[in-house]
């Protein structure tokens, strides 16, 4: 079921496609939504076709596997991030739909979704994309249970997900990061780099940064916007991190506030005539924010400079920050919350194998205050 939103004066109205009769054409129907803002009119007319579904008897047994997944992305697009849901609709549309996607639900069976993640293995993706796929299907279902009232049970719950061959992160080193600081030298990457070496806050964030955010006086920066680009809505700030985890305050060393301090007065000195102010301390020359594939392609051709094309991504700063930190002592709980994980069991799960080895000393030390010299194996 469709509806067409539109405003009278500062009243909203949404017309309703209904489901024809036999022997009638199209019909529709106009329903009052009130005196609100266009997003909270938009909310309002998805809550009235959602209960017009269910009034109306529109699941006959004759909703699909597509039309499901199309609903689910239609209903939760101003829920997810632009990236989030083109990344979901592309594997939906490419893989899933092809597949399962004439399937009505009431005929489809767990061994459907078993074939077809086969099939969709055939074409050599990573098994991390097909998990996501999984955990798409299974949301998907989900909503459509609990929300469209149209699944009576997830089979996917009865579908084992996928293996997941975890990639392993490659040793990082000192030695590395430093490589790269000192080949971006010179270049419009040279803060940016540093700031990602020293602080490990993500390409997003780093390029989301506001002169506002950057407390001088306090030795910190806040972590309170994203700068994403998406096929739909180009580049653009907004105002939501990854997570609620992800706005944070982070200490930023002496060193790096003096290079911020040169930097901000480089830029004042250099500012154009034109310069659309958004207050980005990253920028492109005119004010307006930097492309992130722009930014990743032009970290790659530092990386190149050092040997370290393909091997070292920009993201990669931010494991090797969280690798050294976790080798010099800090908690896991310290390093989470500098990363902005949304738990200490995300940073555990992900830098494991870096960790190992580093409670050595802790073990090694607990055993010569508990054990007196000979005492171990001594049965007299």
């Amino acid at each position: 079921m469709k509806g067409y939103l539109r405003k009278r004066g500062r009243v909203w109205y949404s017309t309703v496609d209904l489901p024809r009769l036999p022997d009638q054409a199209r019909r529709q129907k106009c329903f009052r939504l009130g005196e609100m803002t266009k997003t909270e009119a938009q909310e309002c007319e998805r809550e009235l076709l959602r209960k017009l579904d269910a009034s109306l008897g529109v699941d006959d047994g004759s909703m699909t596997v597509a039309r499901l997944l199309v609903t689910w992305l239609t209903d939760n697009e101003h829920r997810l991030a632009a990236t989030t849901w083109e990344s979901y609709e592309s594997k939906a549309r490419i893989h899933v739909l092809p597949l399962l996607g004439m399937v009505k639900l009431k005929n489809l069976k767990p061994k459907h979704i078993v074939d077809a993640y086969a099939k969709i293995r055939k074409k050599k993706l990573s098994s991390q994309t097909l998990t996501h796929i999984h955990r798409m299907l299974h949301t998907a279902f989900v909503y459509g249970k609990k929300t469209l009232r149209v699944v009576d049970e997830n089979i996917l719950d009865d579908v084992p997900a996928p293996q997941i061959c975890t990639r392993e992160l490659p040793p990082l080193c000192e030695a590395q990061v430093r490589s790269i600081i000192e080949a971006a030298k010179g270049t419009r990457l040279e803060v940016p780099v540093l700031v990602a070496a020293l602080t490990g806050l993500r390409r997003s964030e780093i390029l989301g940064l506001r002169w506002c955010d950057v407390h001088f006086e306090r030795g910190v920066l806040t972590v309170m916007q994203v700068v994403e680009q998406s096929r739909r809505f180009g580049v653009r700030v907004k105002e939501k991190t990854k997570n609620r985890s992800s706005r944070r305050v982070i200490p930023i060393a002496a060193e790096l506030l003096e290079v911020l301090r040169r930097y901000q007065a480089q830029r004042e000195a250099a500012r154009p005539a034109y310069f659309a102010d958004h207050d980005l301390v990253f920028c492109n020359d005119d004010g307006s924010p930097w492309p992130p594939d722009t930014f990743t392609r032009q970290f790659a051709e530092i990386a190149a400079l050092v040997g370290l094309r393909g091997t070292f991504r920009f993201h990669d700063q931010r494991h090797a920050f969280a690798t050294i930190a976790l080798r010099n002592g800090v908690s896991v709980k310290e390093v989470s919350t500098l990363l902005g994980h949304s738990s200490p069991i995300v940073t555990m799960s992900t830098y494991a194998r870096q960790m190992e080895g580093l409670g050595r000393a802790a073990v090694d030390g607990l055993a010569k205050s508990l054990l007196e010299p000979g005492e171990v194996g001594d049965s007299t």
